[in-house]
């Protein structure tokens, strides 16, 4: 099974670069969703025939309303007309009114218009409501990049930790959702009608809830696929969620240090360099030589590359900032990490750049590096000149 997500630790970068936020915890949840399997008509766009195309004007255009009338303006047999308007009637482009005379519906007059055969049929598709406040998912969690499991395949995976729903499939959700102004919104295009109910089933939509610290109290932040910033529409749900609140606040009371235990003795760190700040930040202070602008050694335990200094990692819970007391050190970090993100970077812009660097020099603790600095290193490096 492929990664839902992005790695983690840029949802907690994103977390810590907005003013006043300390990201403390991260958990991966499979947010709860009802999958409803539903069938509709939609009209399938054809090239049209000539002379389907030539019967369908003379009606809209000529205002014919017989089989002589169409077959004499056109120089057709009526035999042959009567062929073709028996396809169009087949079709939904052509009624006998009581009267015996012809018309278009609507389909058929939207053909003629648009100069293509729309035939209808019928199409299969699954829409999504969220098991929280029963309402439908927004078009966005439709994307390519958006994974959605079913009950299996959510069974199937472990690291996500699976939600209960909070209320049951309404069964009218189906219906006020279709008869939505706004239902495009929510993937069901105008095209789609007669929606009808075929099947319900459990999903859960993987992500991340980050619990952060700011000036005005405890608060959390949500990520998924459909953006790498935080995602609005999921932070409005977890919010007003109160059994993911008490969720999540059991499953942060534990120890720090047992949380990190494994972690820290598989490095060969010892759990003392585990620190507060004084903001409620947790942090693993080791010194300079841990860090490396090369490789680590085979063999050596407890060194991390030079960009991963100011980062986070998660084993479990917590969430434990890698961090260094030299100055000069994290600043060399804040170079190394500026750089190795414009080098790779498709399309690298001056704009952004110079933000990437605010946000590191804020993360980091050190006083502002300019693009001139960046440029300085890219060359004492041997990658300048930058493509900036």
């Amino acid at each position: 099974m492929r990664d839902p997500l992005y790695d983690p630790a840029r949802a907690l970068e994103d977390a810590a670069a907005r003013p006043g936020v300390r990201p403390t915890h991260l958990h991966r949840i499979g947010l709860p969703l009802y999958a409803v399997e539903i069938e509709a008509f939609v009209d399938d766009r054809q090239p049209y025939d000539l002379l389907d195309r030539f019967v369908g004007r003379a009606i809209a255009d000529a205002g014919l309303r017989t089989v002589p009338q169409i077959a004499a303006f056109l120089g057709l047999d009526e035999a042959m007309v009567d062929r073709v308007l028996r396809f169009l009637g087949g079709v939904g482009h052509v009624v006998s009114r009581p009267d015996g005379t012809l018309a278009l519906t609507d389909l058929g007059a939207r053909s003629v218009r648009d100069d293509a055969r729309y035939v209808p049929k019928r199409d299969r598709q699954k829409l999504y409501f969220d098991g929280v406040s029963g309402e439908p998912l927004p078009a966005a969690y439709y994307g390519r990049k958006v994974v959605v499991w079913d009950a299996a395949q959510a069974a199937g995976q472990k690291r996500h930790r699976l939600l209960d729903h909070a209320r049951p499939y309404r069964d009218d959700a189906l219906q006020r959702l279709a008869a939505r102004p706004d239902r495009r919104d929510f993937n069901v295009p105008d095209e789609l009608r007669q929606l009808t109910f075929q099947a319900l089933g459990n999903a859960y939509l993987p992500c991340y809830v980050v619990r952060t610290r700011t000036e005005q109290g405890p608060s959390l932040l949500a990520y998924s696929a459909v953006s790498d910033a935080s995602d609005e529409h999921l932070e409005r749900l977890c919010r007003g969620w109160p059994a993911l609140a008490h969720a999540l606040a059991l499953s942060d009371s534990g120890d720090v240090r047992a949380d990190f235990g494994g972690w820290l003795a598989e490095r060969d760190i010892d759990p003392a360099h585990l620190s507060w700040t004084a903001d409620g930040a947790l942090r693993l202070t080791l010194p300079a030589d841990r860090y490396t602008a090369a490789p680590a050694r085979p063999g050596r335990k407890g060194t991390f590359a030079l960009i991963r200094l100011g980062s986070y990692v998660t084993p479990r819970s917590h969430v434990l900032q890698l961090w260094c007391d030299d100055p000069r050190l994290r600043r060399e970090a804040v170079l190394d990490r500026a750089l190795t993100r414009v080098v790779s970077a498709r399309r690298p812009s001056a704009a952004d750049a110079e933000d990437f660097l605010t946000r590191l020099c804020a993360q980091l603790e050190t006083d502002p590096v300019t693009l001139d600095d960046l440029r300085r290193h890219a060359h004492k490096t041997g990658q300048g000149p930058l493509p900036l």
